[in-house]
């Protein structure tokens, strides 16, 4: 029994989704030993920052589909992994990197400081930015935190402390942030110490549906995305926070 250690913030968004669909497959094809893997972030404070919003802002038309392709690959690759998948979320996990977290088969959540200051924080916002969740996505938030939960938090785009993640099931453990990577390779043994087989016919058991729906509908997903990401509806609002981005950098 091996666990591996990947970390999600290691490149520009489109190649590092592919990074990391690419050394889960190569993982999983030339390393049978391996049967665990910790995810976290080399960047202090922050897990993922989520989606590339200059890819989404005044796309281009070819490539758009490619972006969206990646994203689509790393959910498969990572939600339907034979690895038992740890996130260990040391900053914040805002929309894409909620998305991450979730493909995981467990997720351990830096607490907040107990000064007071901000801690990270945790949940798929892309409603304040106009942008709707893909449908396997917010499906995967319904199995997670329950229909009801989840349709609050999807319109609503809540993003959650450590401590209200646990409280509502999106995370599954809340520990000093100095433990958070320790815990993650601890959790990630004791999964990966399960007999293969029956963890991972289990694991498919509850999310194989899922990958399969997906599949497809992969290229129906990929033309209503690209379509709506470039309407009106979508870039107007994303040109707004662009223009306050810029006037509160003077």
């Amino acid at each position: 029994m091996t666990v591996s250690h990947l970390s999600s913030f290691i490149f520009e968004f489109n190649v590092r989704f592919r990074a990391i669909s690419s050394a889960i497959q190569t993982i999983e094809r030339d390393y049978p030993k391996v049967q665990g893997l910790v995810l976290s972030s080399s960047k202090p404070g922050t897990l993922s920052a989520g989606l590339d919003l200059t890819e989404l802002h005044k796309p281009d038309p070819q490539r758009l589909p490619e972006f969206w392709n990646a994203f689509q690959q790393v959910f498969l690759d990572l939600y339907g992994s034979r690895l038992a998948c740890v996130a260990a979320i040391e900053g914040h996990a805002p929309a894409a990197g909620c998305m991450l977290t979730l493909c995981c088969d467990y997720r351990i959540m830096a607490a907040s400081p107990e000064n007071g200051s901000k801690g990270p924080k945790i949940g798929l916002n892309e409603t304040k930015l106009g942008i709707a969740a893909p449908f396997f996505l917010g499906h995967l938030m319904v199995q997670t935190i329950g229909n009801r939960q989840a349709e609050k938090s999807l319109a609503l785009g809540t993003l959650y402390s450590a401590e209200e993640a646990l409280t509502i099931g999106l995370v599954d453990e809340v520990v000093p942030g100095e433990e958070v990577l320790a815990r993650a390779h601890a959790e990630a043994a004791k999964w990966a110490a399960i007999p293969p087989l029956a963890r991972v016919t289990s694991k498919m058991m509850t999310r194989k549906k899922l990958l399969d729906d997906l599949e497809a509908k992969r290229q129906e997903d990929t033309d209503y995305t690209c379509e709506y990401l470039q309407s009106k509806t979508v870039q107007i609002p994303l040109s707004m926070y662009f223009e306050s981005l810029q006037k509160k950098r003077g």
